[in-house]
């Protein structure tokens, strides 16, 4: 198997040991190892790159929070712009075409969309979308937490708002974020980050219940992804044991019969089944993550990448044929690792 490059966010200060964005290199095992610290920067804990490879993402995950844009340099990044964000940004992705950077701010429950030019660079002022409500849980859901905003297959935005219990769409148009639909979710369930299926169905990892819900367009509703709906529900552990569940992050194979989801304090990743053509989940195992406080996991091929930010390492699993993650090797020591994203 060829190596691979691949770009890794972490937590620097007082939120974490890391001091920036790193570069690391995938072996012909799947292991990890040449740890290289690209560049320099304040709590990068969320990475994107832009489809031509040579723009990556990250944000600055502090209370008067950012977003920044760096050049590839060889090994290492090169800083070419920088954008405000809202309070506490945790995720950042890329339309399809690379015409926008969109960005969830968690502590201001805002959603912004950030106009990028042809080679990758800050084009503009974002664009935002504020945030409402709350839900049942005091201490989390006060207010609006956005926590992932994502292109849908049918190009619409969708944001994972935590503290409001909501999915909210929205249509990107005119160098605005425009509202197209909400779907309200079980109370206090708080959703984190969403998934696709080729099917249409949408999964959502729900960090406050510890369960994974199955969403689908409503038929006949003419709005694609504007409009969606529960049809499941299923626990995001295959056995909880009353360990403490505090779900982090949701990732699907890469033939779509398998899902997989980290589970903070019980320091686990689970396989679900995926069944019914979409519709329904089945956790069949509960592997140990590798280290303390898993953060988002990468699909690569048949491997699987685990970013263990407590214990400062992150751990490759191989995917056997039934799905389930068996370690590959040694962990991989760095800093407060958050997330894991190839180098294109």
């Amino acid at each position: 198997m060829d190596e691979r490059a691949f770009w890794v966010g972490t937590y620097t200060g007082e939120a974490g040991g890391g001091a920036g964005v790193y570069r690391v290199r995938r072996r012909d095992d799947g292991t990890l190892g040449d740890v290289r610290l690209a560049a320099a920067a304040v709590s990068p804990s969320y990475l994107a790159v832009h489809p031509g490879g040579r723009v990556v993402y990250a944000v600055r995950e502090e209370d008067a929070g950012g977003v920044t844009a760096f050049e590839v340099a060889g090994e290492e990044l090169r800083e070419i712009g920088r954008r405000d964000a809202g309070s506490l940004p945790c995720h950042v992705s890329v339309t399809p075409g690379g015409g926008a950077l969109l960005v969830a701010d968690y502590g201001s429950g805002t959603v912004r969309a950030v106009p990028l030019a042809p080679d990758g660079g800050f084009a503009g002022e974002p664009a935002v979308a504020e945030g409402h409500g709350g839900g049942p849980v005091a201490d989390r859901q006060e207010g609006p937490h956005a926590h992932m905003a994502v292109s849908a297959p049918d190009g619409l935005v969708l944001a994972a708002d935590l503290g409001a219990d909501l999915v909210r769409a929205f249509r990107l148009a005119d160098g605005g974020l425009h509202l197209a639909g909400e779907t309200p979710l079980p109370a206090g369930r708080g959703p984190r980050h969403l998934a696709f299926h080729p099917s249409g169905h949408v999964y959502a990892i729900t960090e406050l219940a510890g369960t994974v819900l199955v969403l689908r367009p409503i038929a006949g509703a003419g709005g694609g992804y504007a409009a969606l709906e529960v049809v499941g529900e299923s626990p995001a552990l295959a056995d909880s044991g009353g360990r403490l569940a505090q779900c982090a992050a949701i990732k699907l194979g890469d033939d779509g019969r398998f899902l997989y989801t980290s589970t903070r304090g019980a320091d686990v990743v689970t396989a679900h089944r995926v069944l019914d053509g979409g519709a329904r989940l089945e956790p069949v195992a509960d592997v140990p993550s590798g280290g303390a406080w898993p953060r988002d996991l990468h699909v690569d091929g048949p491997w699987l990448h685990v970013a263990n930010e407590r214990s400062d390492e992150i751990t490759t699993f191989r995917i056997g044929p039934d799905g389930v993650p068996v370690q590959a090797g040694p962990s991989l020591a760095l800093p407060a690792p958050v997330c894991v994203v190839p180098v294109l």
